[in-house]
C-alpha cells in the first residue's frame, strides 16, 4: 500500500471513528438507544471503523512486526 494510500485510509477510519463515538458514548450515558435515523447511521459505522482501525492501521494488527529477517 502507498503512503499517500495508506493516509488517506486512516483519516477515513478516524474520521469514522469520531464520528460514531460521541453517539456510543452518549447512549450509554443516557442508557437509551438513538432517536434518529441519522444517529443509527453513525452509531453502526462503529463495529467497523474499529476492526479497521486494529487490522490494519494499530501496531495490535501489524502483520511486519517480526518479518526483520529479510534482505533489504
Amino acid at each position: 500500500m502507498t503512503p499517500g494510500c495508506r493516509a488517506m485510509g486512516l483519516f477515513l477510519v478516524l474520521l469514522a471513528l469520531f464520528q460514531s463515538l460521541p453517539v456510543a458514548v452518549d447512549a450509554w450515558q443516557a442508557r437509551q438507544w438513538p432517536d434518529t435515523a441519522a444517529e443509527w447511521l453513525r452509531l453502526s459505522l462503529l463495529p467497523g471503523a474499529l476492526w479497521l482501525y486494529l487490522r490494519y492501521f494499530s501496531i495490535l494488527g501489524c502483520r511486519r512486526c517480526g518479518d526483520d529477517d529479510e534482505l533489504r
